[in-house]
């Protein structure tokens, strides 16, 4: 009763069974992540094209404002995951990524080998198009995870 308590990397994060995020949350959750940074950063990316639309105006006011909320929903992300493993869509869809075992993943984990890496290898001429097509249609598999969970080593369960 009187030993030091237990590193806290031994001590496991959650005890209940892990349970996969259902294929049709975790697209809902992708696409609303999605959504909100198109919503947020497209008027910007319209003015750097150059060729301005005649409503140009219109966009000049929104990307002012929405280019740096869409800076700061990155920065939001990238904390949630990394503290939490859910982005504000994984969130409010009771997702979380975790390791197999239920323990918390690593920063590099799960930026560096789930989304950083993914997208290099999909802007890859040829071979980017298959991966971008093979990612998401593994998560037809029995355990429901698709090629980057599997890189990474992480999966996507019910928070």
């Amino acid at each position: 009763p009187y030993a030091a308590p237990a590193p806290a990397a031994e001590i496991p994060v959650d005890l209940a069974p892990l349970v996969p995020g259902s294929r049709a949350m975790r697209l809902g959750a992708v696409v609303v992540d999605n959504l909100m940074m198109t919503v947020l950063l497209l008027p910007g990316y319209l003015l750097l094209l150059g060729e301005l639309p005649a409503w140009q105006h219109v966009l000049v006011p929104y990307a002012w404002i929405g280019t740096p909320l869409g800076a700061a929903l990155i920065v939001v992300n990238i904390v949630l995951l990394v503290r939490d493993g859910q982005t504000l869509a994984k969130r409010w869809f009771g997702l979380r990524v975790v390791r197999p075992d239920g323990a918390r993943c690593g920063a590099a984990r799960l930026l560096g080998l789930r989304y950083v890496i993914p997208t290099i290898i999909s802007v890859i001429p040829c071979v980017g198009h298959l991966f971008s097509l093979i990612d998401p249609l593994m998560i037809f598999g029995d355990d429901r995870r698709c090629l980057h969970d599997r890189m990474a080593d992480t999966i996507v369960v019910q928070a």
